[in-house]
């Protein structure tokens, strides 16, 4: 079987460590060997990277297709499924040229995101691997999931919920909760699910061995979610000391979603975001950084996340700053905020057999980097995708500069 063979100066595995003059075997786009002396099959191209870093493909599990980044996302709601997924799909390529390789879409309206989906996977549009939630699950009067819900209450309601989605084909379960920022009639710091409603939501996902993620503010809303058993709280925000201890205690990963509040927080006074969005983001912002350093202190694993598409988040540079920002705000090392991007953040998708680091038996999602680049010495790097000099998603060269 004819194949490809990369040879990298230095290659980030994605699991914490790095191999020098590494070679990596992709045979029908997966990966089969990788190592410092490997035997190269007949009929083997080789292509030499001797004086490049090579990475794992980088993995952001939220986003919202629906959205844009544009100010207001109430806007939204004036618009058609039909140009919401046009529009999505070209959102998409953006990710793919920054070099993000697999994303998990956070809710959206409808069908959108599996429209999105199927253009990707039909080759109509030059998209990453693309896992969808479907829609958010929320209590009635809810925080909403952008654009639709699926309400629930109660226990067994809300498995009735999960089981719809997964029946939609959701790669994994989003749960809301709390309210939100950007929920004109909720407030971010009430919490709404009950923990008996989150743990079985979370129940009903491992059954069918996907993972739940929580979307949540404030010590009640993250307390209940951490004691549900929930896999990934997203946001987090203001995280206590306690709460970290009870992560720790149950293993909870953490998805801080820095970015979105960080690039919005410059505009508040532009006059363009929505008044109950400025007024909820500047009870928050100042809370996160200390919040988030104690995390990383304590030992908690995080989880790249963005919220592309909320106001002021963009796709494609978002995903690589909120990496820069777990190093810079949050106190990470480089090595810990790419393997958030990539390890980490394929397990959030359960999908951590196939994707996320550089190993034999999984998929070929690669990034080569340009001469002299290297994360590890600067996080800043992958922000411009001039660095980013081939993109490899399954064992094929899908954007090359």
């Amino acid at each position: 079987m004819s194949g490809l063979l990369l040879k990298a100066g230095t290659l980030i595995v994605g699991d914490g460590t790095t191999v020098k003059d590494a070679s990596i075997l992709i045979q029908a786009g997966t990966i089969s060997e990788v190592g410092q002396d490997i035997s190269t099959p007949p009929d083997t191209e080789i292509l030499d990277y001797s004086d490049r870093v090579l990475m794992p493909g980088i993995i952001d599990p939220h986003v919202h297709v629906c959205y844009d980044g544009s100010p207001n996302p109430e806007e939204v709601a004036l618009m058609s499924d039909e140009l919401l997924a046009i529009r999505g799909a070209r959102l998409v390529e953006i990710l793919l040229d920054y070099g993000i390789t697999t994303v998990g879409d956070a809710a959206g309206r409808n069908n959108v995101p599996f429209a999105v989906k199927e253009a990707i996977e039909k080759g109509i549009v030059n998209g990453p691997r693309y896992l969808p939630c479907g829609k958010m699950i929320t209590i009635s009067s809810g925080r909403g999931s952008l654009g639709g819900s699926n309400e629930a209450n109660g226990p067994d309601d809300v498995r009735r919920a999960v089981r719809e989605e997964i029946g939609r084909g959701a790669r994994y379960i989003k749960l809301a909760a709390t309210g939100a920022i950007s929920s004109p009639h909720t407030e971010s710091f009430n919490s709404q699910f009950d923990i008996d409603e989150l743990e079985a939501a979370t129940k009903e996902a491992h059954k069918v061995e996907l993972k739940s993620h929580a979307h949540a503010y404030g010590d009640v809303g993250i307390r209940n979610t951490i004691l549900a058993g929930v896999d990934v709280l997203v946001h987090g925000h203001p995280l206590s000391e306690e709460n970290i201890e009870l992560m720790k205690k149950h293993k909870t990963k953490y998805m801080p979603t820095i970015v979105t509040y960080y690039e919005s927080q410059l505009h508040h006074d532009d006059g363009d975001l929505p008044e109950y969005m400025v007024r909820k983001e500047r009870e928050i912002f100042p809370r996160i950084e200390e919040g988030v350093r104690k995390a990383v202190k304590a030992g908690i694993e995080l989880v790249v996340g963005t919220d592309s598409g909320m106001p002021y988040t963009y796709y494609g540079r978002s995903t690589a700053e909120e990496m820069e920002l777990m190093v810079r705000l949050g106190g990470a090392s480089e090595m810990t905020a790419i393997m958030a991007g990539t390890k980490n953040a394929a397990w959030s998708l359960s999908m951590e057999d196939k994707i996320g680091t550089v190993e034999a038996g999984k998929s070929a999602d690669i990034l080569v980097l340009a001469p002299g680049k290297n994360p590890l010495d600067d996080i800043t790097i992958l922000q411009e995708k001039e660095n980013i000099k081939k993109v490899f998603l399954r064992g094929k060269s899908v954007i090359e500069r």
